[in-house]
């Protein structure tokens, strides 16, 4: 019996393993906005003129209950951390076995998300959160150009030569 050999080119292999480092990272990212979610609430407050002088004066305690109530953070992470995970899981399997449009497919996720993550940082939230997402989006770049590399092109779009 003869072994098995991969086709997939090696580009490919490290676009996937990319996109597992994206899928880590978002992981870790939702973790700190449980942990770190006062943070969130207090970098929001700060930033909305109807909440920034009670949270000067009185605190988050404050903030929460007042008349403006912050927005909840965990759910809203929870459930887009889910929702990219099952996309970029069911897009890579297609994208492992040579359909293109699993990799358009990652591609206006991974934009999409991008320029979503550049919106969610001119909102100035805590540096921490800057750095993930500043890390997320420099593995998106990184994913993106390993899976537009000509041997990967090449293995979506093999070419066929007929012989005369």
């Amino acid at each position: 019996m003869r072994p098995v050999v991969d086709e997939r080119p090696i580009e490919l292999t490290y676009a996937l393993r990319a996109l597992l480092a994206l899928v880590v990272a978002g992981g870790i990212t939702v973790l700190f906005v449980v942990l770190f979610r006062d943070s969130l609430v207090e970098a929001w407050a700060r930033g909305n003129p109807a909440t920034k002088e009670l949270l000067e004066t009185g605190g988050l305690d404050a903030v929460r209950a007042g008349t403006v109530k912050p927005p909840h953070f965990i759910a809203p992470a929870l459930t887009l951390y889910v929702v990219m995970l099952g996309l970029l899981w069911v897009l890579s399997n297609f994208l492992r076995n040579g359909f293109e449009w699993g990799r358009l497919g990652i591609t206006v996720l991974l934009l999409g998300s991008a320029t979503a993550s550049i919106g969610a940082i001119l909102t100035a939230p805590p540096m921490l959160f800057v750095i993930c997402t500043a890390v997320a989006i420099v593995i998106g770049v990184s994913a993106l150009t390993l899976m537009w590399l000509p041997p990967v092109t090449q293995y979506i779009h093999p070419r066929t030569t007929t012989e005369d």
